[in-house]
């Protein structure tokens, strides 16, 4: 997808999170409050981390910075309790109680109503101080900061300007909030002598409406406020009628909104906004709340210049539908007016008026013409003479009628016919109004403005109901990015049901090519319409960037998701998709991201299906053929967390050969052993995590013996191992490998003979290999042990025993197993005290005096070395020695000598 193309996308993912955002966190606050106040349950524990981590990372993306820092708090203060599956003691519970007060402090501070003239910021006061290169982030003028500069702002001079502040955002670049703040650098100094002449109204900047809102600080007033600045109004919000009857003076708005609170002090508004729209270059619209619908309080609204009037309670949707009408006049596209008069003069005499107020019209004097110019033209309304020659305006109208796409375009009529009969005839062949002539300017335009004006209010309700493209079938990108992240907000048995798919056209670039610019985005239509026309009811479908799309499915499983996802790339790779006269057909890739996945929010789920579609594109990964064409479907699985991923990174590593050795020599302390230059190394098993962690043996063994992955692991371990004694004894340098194996290798009945064969196929000498075991603590282990040991012996390899420490169990073994080594315990060496001395150097003579060798490890020091050498102790192992390594470069005959 083109870059030029993200920001917009981006700044719909953010509208659509924050629109959803405050009734998540009103969940959210309540049950984490309720459960450190009454008690836990691990349960909702879960559910309450889960929401509060996915939340903190959303929010933190979204540039919520004061939210996000309070949210992953308490991720951090429940994330020990989540792991080791416990209840939080009272005094976490406590901090997080705290903290979850603080996040319902700071929701409410974002949906209060803040008495200052400027747009309300969604970054909190604390970011304030926030500087980037010295500058501020924010400024945030004070309240009636206006009042201040007297010698601009007068009754007779509105001389400003609009100073915008960049805001910094992580995903949709460079917010601007709008303060409108007066300076005397564009206005003459106060006295000069052209100081009353360059007063002047500055228009507001193009695509910025102005909205005063008089709040009552209402939830309700707070839901309007916040979906004012999510649509780009800049918004002002005001606590008292005075200051915004002299607001309106100063700076005409484009809407007055007025909170039921303040209705009764209405009258008072009526003369300034009166005085307003006079002076002002573009329509100032007041609409009014209340909680009382009678007639009286209807009537007093309207008198004092109300344009709507709202009863309460509303829906803030049908509140925000009815502002997008009052405002829409100077920012939509102009009226366009087909006026159908036989007589020129008259036709020309109405077409200069509306010219002048700013509409587009097109003047026909013959009326068998209209039906050959009306599709060229368009227009959202006709002007229409009652009598013509050849056809008259009402036949006309009838034949008008009977053309679909035209059953809704207002017809007026215009004649100086005074019979009321012909006038309710008119009506009935398909008019919408008529006016007598002659007929007034200012009445003319008011008739045609407010007919369209109804018009298109109407059309836009039809399409805010069902936003969906009556020929694709394809619905508005928003419209399905807010259907998502309001799932998201449902109930939990809601929410986990279903999923979206990332769609995207294979090989674009190739397509693009082969039909043009125009004939791409035709056939990418016509995919979308086929999309549209394969769904299940309630599935819907949006273009989503230049070459791919997005489907919401409500109510699938992910079984069901992927399932179905092959059928439907299956039937489009069966279609043949006409552009200008030339069939093509393509190929789609799919990723899927099911609601279970908990991922918080509309972007994180589509960056995931994303990347699941784009693994299924690599060319290890399995794809299914159907008709010829290959199949990409992804479906993105969260990564497991804690024991679920190490054991998931386990398996991978067995089936990838992930895992590898690393080596550390074990060292002779006795110059008068035989063997003291031998190389010996032990074998170490290592594996990398998801983070980057080096993972040890001491990870990995316990959780694979859980799984039964050990055998596995165990016979990787040897076959590399070797693998590397063979390589050694090529390059002419022996070396004896120790390798730690589990107690189920002494279970195993064919781990025997697998090892013979082993040895005999790379040629290999048993000595060269020790397996070491764990010392066993019960009866029938050490008797699974003896006779493992007895049969190795019998090919020709050692046996170590490791954790040994002093007593009568390490005794036995030194006296009847057929082992060759004996392994000290790490921390009956870290015990220095001349007790453990005495019992070390009779365990070492006892050892030796079976024939047994005797291996310290983790020997850090000289003076650990030194004790264990005045032991008898025969081999040390460990950093003191050297570092563990991916090579076996060790000078032994440099060491002994």
């Amino acid at each position: 997808m083109h870059k030029q193309d993200d920001s917009q996308q981006n700044a719909e993912l953010r509208q659509a999170f924050l629109r959803h955002l405050p009734k998540r966190l009103d969940t959210l606050t309540r049950r984490g409050l309720r459960q450190a106040r009454d008690g836990w349950d691990i349960n909702s524990l879960s559910l309450i981390f889960r929401e509060v981590q996915t939340l903190a990372g959303a929010s933190g993306r979204y540039g919520l910075l004061d939210l996000a820092e309070k949210l992953f708090a308490i991720e951090s203060a429940l994330s020990d309790c989540l792991e080791q599956v416990r209840i939080p003691e009272p005094q976490v519970s406590s901090l997080v109680g705290d903290l979850f007060e603080q996040v319902r402090e700071i929701a409410s501070a974002r949906n209060a109503a803040t008495p200052v003239v400027d747009n309300r910021l969604l970054v909190s006061a604390a970011d304030l101080d926030r500087s980037e290169n010295g500058y501020p982030l924010q400024l945030m003028p004070p309240a009636d900061y206006w009042k201040r500069f007297p010698e601009v702002v007068t009754a007779s001079s509105s001389n400003v300007v609009p100073i915008r502040v960049a805001v910094a955002d992580a995903d949709a670049g460079a917010n601007s909030v709008a303060a409108t703040v007066p300076t005397a650098a564009t206005a003459p100094a106060a006295g000069s002598a052209d100081s009353s002449s360059a007063a002047t109204t500055v228009k507001p900047a193009a695509n910025a409406r102005k909205v005063y809102h008089l709040t009552d600080g209402s939830t309700f007033a707070c839901e309007i406020d916040q979906k004012l600045e999510l649509s780009g109004y800049e918004l002002s919000l005001l606590d008292h009628m005075e200051e915004l009857i002299e607001m309106i003076r100063t700076f005409p708005p484009h809407l007055v909104v007025v909170d039921a609170h303040f209705l009764d002090a209405l009258d008072q508004l009526g003369e300034a906004l009166k005085s307003a729209r006079t002076r002002s270059s573009h329509r100032v619209a007041l609409l009014a709340l209340s909680e009382q619908a009678e007639l009286d309080v209807r009537l007093r609204a309207m008198r004092a210049g109300a344009d709507a009037f709202i009863p309460l309670p509303a829906n803030t949707a049908d509140v925000m539908a009815r502002i997008a009408e009052l405002t829409e006049s100077d920012q939509s596209d102009p009226y366009r007016i087909m006026i159908v008069e036989d007589d020129r003069s008259q036709a020309m005499f109405a077409e200069s008026i509306l010219r002048k107020a700013g509409m587009i019209t097109t003047m026909v004097t013959d009326p068998l013409a209209v039906l050959g110019d009306i599709d060229q033209f368009n227009p959202d309304l006709i002007l229409m003479d009652l009598y013509m020659p050849g056809c008259s305006g009402m036949e006309l109208t009838a034949i008008i009628r009977e053309r679909e796409a035209f059953v809704s375009t207002p017809i007026v009529f215009l004649s100086g016919e005074s019979d009321t009969d012909k006038h309710f005839e008119a009506l009935n062949a398909g008019g919408d109004d008529f006016l007598s002539k002659p007929i007034r300017p200012k009445h003319l335009i008011s008739a045609v403005t407010n007919r369209l004006r109804r018009a298109r209010h109407i059309r836009r309700r039809a399409q805010n109901q069902n936003p969906r493209d009556p020929i694709t079938g394809m619905y508005e990108r928003a419209h399905v990015l807010d259907r998502i992240n309001a799932k998201l907000a449902a109930d939990e048995n809601i929410a986990q049901r279903g999923g979206l798919l990332f769609v995207e056209l294979d090989d674009a670039t190739n397509v693009r090519e082969q039909v043009g610019l125009i004939g791409f985005d035709k056939l990418l239509g016509q995919i979308g319409a086929f999309l549209a026309g394969h769904l299940d009811a309630g599935e819907l479908v949006t273009r989503f960037g230049d070459t791919s799309f997005i489907v919401l499915s409500p109510d699938r499983s992910a079984d069901e998701l992927a399932a179905s996802s092959g059928g439907l790339a299956d039937r489009v790779a069966r279609e043949q998709f006409d552009v200008d006269g030339q069939s093509y057909s393509v190929r789609l890739s799919i990723g899927i991201c099911p609601f279970a996945a908990n991922l918080g929010d509309a972007g994180s789920m589509l960056n995931a299906a994303e990347r699941a579609m784009s693994e299924s594109r690599k060319p290890e990964h399995d794809s299914t053929s159907t008709a010829g064409a290959a199949q990409s479907i992804g479906v993105f699985a969260p990564k497991a967390s804690g024991d679920a991923a190490l054991l998931e990174n386990i398996r991978n590593a067995l089936r990838s050969d992930g895992f590898h050795l690393v080596f550390q020599p074990i060292a002779s302390l006795s110059s008068d052993d035989e063997n003291e230059t031998d190389e010996q190394f032990q074998a170490l098993l290592r594996l990398h995590g998801d983070d980057g962690k080096l993972l040890t043996a001491s990870h990995i063994v316990p959780l694979a013996e859980q799984a039964g992955l050990i055998d596995d692991i165990d016979r990787w371990v040897l076959s590399r191992c070797l693998m590397v004694i063979s390589e050694r004894a090529r390059q002419g340098r022996s070396v004896r490998l120790f390798v730690s194996q589990s107690f189920s290798a002494a279970a195993d009945s064919s781990r025997i003979g697998w090892l013979r064969q082993q040895l005999e196929t790379r040629r290999i000498h048993g000595n060269r290999l020790v397996l070491e075991l764990r010392l066993p603590q019960q009866p029938a282990d050490r008797d699974a042990i003896s006779g493992f040991a007895a049969a190795v012996h019998q090919i020709g390899i050692g046996v170590c025993l490791s954790g040994a420490t002093p007593g009568e169990n390490v005794q036995s073994a030194v006296e009847h197993l057929q082992i060759d080594f004996i392994k000290l315990a790490p921390e009956c060496i870290a015990d220095r005290s001349p007790r453990m001395r005495d019992e070390l150097r009779r365990l070492v003579h006892s050892a030796h005096e079976h024939g047994r060798k005797v291996i310290a490890p983790r020997i850090e020091d000289a003076q650990s070395a030194a004790t264990l050498w005045t032991v008898g102790v025969d081999f040390i192992q460990g950093n003191f020695v050297q570092h563990e390594a991916q090579n076996l470069d060790y000078d032994f005959r440099a060491a002994a000598g």
